[in-house]
């Protein structure tokens, strides 16, 4: 029998600078979607910002007959078969805001690998904004946000994205795996020394989505990208005061810092620096989502060269570390890394004092 027609109908706007309109165009006419504009800086000559193309961007949906609204940035590159893996989304959470993109080092990339590991769609997004390159709302939703931007002062749309949600209560969620990536241009609102940010996990042939989103753990082991601190974050209590050192936690947990340390430097040649915070982490989220996913771990090895896995794997090193070791050249070691952080992962599923609750 075949399966009935979408009832979403889509519209999208580009939000740009008028220099970079050509950028823009390329993401506009790779969409697919009929009902789909330009949106540029009204004030050009104006400082860095997104708020203001984006508040042009998210005001573009009145001017379409659609039921959701898509804003997307103009340093972006869609996945094949884009529309129809978009009105998935669509079927699974039609009153959600949903992302379809999260950069590789944020705290919703974790949960994002966790979902393509434990089979779930869709995470909620625990960053303290709302990733915005592309940005998915029902058609009233985006007219609304157009207008709380208009007056939401400063120069970025991604928090004022999510205090603009928070407020309304809508659930903002971040589609795994991700159908949009982030392409290495200058940053529209002045991100740059940010170091590369892609996608946690790129479907680059499009995806199909179940309805489930991924249960946040209590505890969220998280490599800081800005400092190299390797932290284990309470989910319901995310404050920088709250983080605690993995190395610590671990201990807790019953593994040593020697026999960490002995570990990492049998699997990545050294004990310390940037690849030990990146091993400490690894260990932590095996025993996490160990207590949480009964038995994923001891899959992942047989599951790695399985597309989504490798890819949310891969990212893992480049994401946490992009500005303390080159990310292309972790990129390029992902044959070597993958494997090392199972390893991590494995050891960490394997712990038993003090399990993480």
């Amino acid at each position: 029998m075949p399966k009935p027609l979408s009832s979403a109908v889509l519209s999208a706007s580009v939000m740009t600078h008028p220099r970079r309109s050509r950028h823009a165009r390329r993401v506009l006419d790779s969409l697919g979607i009929a009902d789909a504009a330009l949106a540029p800086d009204p004030e050009p000559e104006g400082p860095p910002s997104s708020l203001r193309a984006s508040q042009a961007a998210f005001s573009d949906a009145a001017r379409f007959d659609s039921t959701h609204h898509l804003v997307l940035q103009d340093d972006v590159r869609v996945c094949a078969d884009f529309p129809e893996s978009v009105r998935g989304i669509v079927e699974r959470h039609p009153g959600a805001a949903v992302s379809l993109f999260v950069e590789w080092g944020s705290r919703t990339a974790y949960l994002a690998r966790w979902a393509v590991l434990a089979g779930s769609g869709a995470v909620p997004v625990i960053n303290p904004y709302m990733p915005t390159p592309a940005l998915l709302l029902p058609r009233d939703l985006a007219v609304d946000m157009g207008r709380f931007m208009k007056d939401a002062g400063g120069r970025s749309d991604d928090r004022a994205a999510l205090r603009f949600l928070r407020e309304r209560g809508v659930p903002a969620l971040t589609a795994v795996p991700n159908l949009v990536e982030h392409e290495d241009l200058p940053s529209l609102k002045g991100n740059d020394g940010h170091g590369i940010r892609r996608s946690v996990c790129f479907a680059a042939e499009g995806a199909r989505f179940d309805g489930t989103v991924l249960d946040v753990p209590p505890l969220l082991p998280f490599l800081r990208w800005n400092t190299c601190e390797a932290v284990v974050i309470d989910t319901a209590h995310d404050v920088p005061g709250a983080h605690r050192p993995t190395l610590e936690v671990l201990g807790e947990w019953g593994a040593g810092p020697g026999e960490l340390r002995r570990a990492c430097a049998d699997r990545l040649g050294t004990g310390s620096g940037p690849l030990f915070a990146l091993w400490l982490t690894a260990v932590a989220l095996g025993a996490v989502q160990e207590r949480h996913w009964p038995g994923t771990v001891a899959r992942l090895r047989e599951r790695s060269d399985q597309p989504l896995v490798r890819r949310a794997l891969a990212s893992l090193a480049p994401g946490a570390l992009r500005v303390f070791l080159d990310p292309d050249r972790l990129a390029e070691r992902s044959a070597h890394l993958v494997p090392a952080l199972i390893t991590a992962m494995e050891h960490g599923s394997g712990l038993t004092a003090s399990r993480p609750a």
